[in-house]
């Protein structure tokens, strides 16, 4: 029943009532009325036509941060007889929609009908439709039947992407040129690439004339053909971050990494995408798996540290390497220092979480920012209501500190 059939039936027992006591015959007669009405109602409740089939379909099911899709509903009456009106209501995040139920006049056997909401792409993840309530109510209102009708789809909302400028030199992979095309290296013991030595790397591989000379493990790599390749190390530990919602230091972080990973792939880089240890090599994929990957993760606490072992024994290759963490300790920056060793280029965006959480800019952040430029990494702070622009710009002017007074 509906309220206004609640309404009804209180409204049935008072005339009854006052009937008895008062002895008035007419009143009795509007009970008997509304009480059949009210029955009435309900038995029609019970055996209201509702052999419905149900479309969705949703355009496009992929978005871009900001995006809208429209979503068709398509009601098909497989019945003999006519629906009632009906009120549709399809489940869907309130933060992703905000429509109100959709009412349709009654559909005849055969017949369709449609209807469409939109969908607001203003926060990344995978968000699921349905399943489909449908309420038919009698033509007084005094009794409903709602339905589900099963089935449903789903939407991948992808992070906020920020165009970034050129001109960062991203260092060239092992073998490419500075322009990031492919090029062969040279035949039989010609090198393609000097580099430090890593745990793990082959000792056959050392190249021994430039181990002299500089004092310390080098190695060489020759090989026929080369492609460029980046790295992106994302931090997505929660008790590291702060801030709630989209202006979270973590969505923060998420979409510089995608807005990093666009930018590289778009470069013509292999971007590999790393933000978590990995039972086995990663190969680079393209930007739209990585960013379905971002649209749809979740904040997880990691051993960074082993992470970061992996990538300094050589797991995720010798290119560029862009490290998108949070604040790190001491231990931790020593341990990403050694994972940049064979990268070919390193840079860091360090994000300083408390201010995501109202607090004043963190000393600490800006420490690690100077030590990894003490060290020849490209590094620079991100904090709240900083753009994404204005710190890649920074990291393109950024020069390499030099130590004084340290052997």
């Amino acid at each position: 029943m509906t309220s206004r059939g609640v309404g009804v039936a209180i409204a049935t027992g008072g005339c009854w009532l006052a009937a008895r006591i008062l002895g008035i015959p007419e009143l009795q007669s509007a009970a008997v009325a509304m009480l059949t009405l009210v029955a009435a109602a309900l038995l029609w409740s019970r055996v209201l036509p509702s052999k419905l089939a149900l479309t969705r379909e949703v355009r496009p099911t992929t978005l871009a941060f900001g995006e809208r899709a429209t979503v068709h509903l398509t009601l098909t009456n497989i019945g003999r007889l006519p629906t009632p009106p009906l009120t549709i209501d399809d489940d869907a995040p309130s933060t992703l929609v905000d429509h109100t139920p959709a009412r349709l006049s009654p559909i005849r056997p055969g017949h369709r009908a449609t209807a469409t909401y939109t969908l607001s792409g203003n926060q990344r993840g995978r968000a699921v439709l349905g399943p489909l309530t449908v309420t038919g109510r009698d033509t007084f209102g005094l009794a409903r039947r709602r339905r589900t009708l099963p089935g449903t789809a789903e939407v991948v909302i992808y992070p906020r992407i920020v165009a970034l400028p050129d001109g960062l030199p991203m260092g060239t992979a092992t073998g490419v040129g500075g322009d990031g095309t492919r090029r062969r290296a040279p035949s039989g013991q010609d090198l393609a690439d000097i580099r430090e030595y890593v745990r793990g790397d082959d000792l056959r591989a050392i190249h021994w004339p430039s181990t002299a000379h500089r004092g310390k493990l080098m190695v060489r790599r020759s090989e026929d053909l080369l492609t460029p390749q980046a790295t992106v190390v994302l931090d997505l530990r929660p008790s590291r971050h702060a801030g709630r919602g989209p202006d979270a230091s973590v969505e923060v972080a998420i979409s510089a990494a995608a807005s990093a990973t666009d930018h590289l792939a778009g470069h013509g880089r292999g971007v590999t995408l790393l933000d978590r240890p990995v039972t086995r090599p990663p190969g680079p994929r393209p930007a739209a798996a990585w960013l379905t990957h971002l649209a749809t993760t979740a904040p997880e606490e990691v051993d960074l540290d082993a992470l970061y072992r992996q990538i300094a024994t050589g797991v995720a290759g010798d290119g560029a390497l862009l490290a998108i963490v949070t604040t790190p300790r001491d231990a931790e920056l020593r341990s990403l220092v050694r994972a940049g060793r064979a990268a070919s280029s390193r840079l860091a965006l360090v994000i300083d979480a408390g201010t995501f959480r109202g607090r004043a800019p963190d000393q600490a952040t800006d420490e690690a920012v100077s030590g990894l430029l003490v060290v020849g990494w490209r590094a620079a702070p991100l904090r709240h209501g900083d753009e994404l622009t204005a710190r890649w710009r920074e990291l393109l002017s950024r020069t390499t500190r030099r130590p004084t007074g340290v052997g």
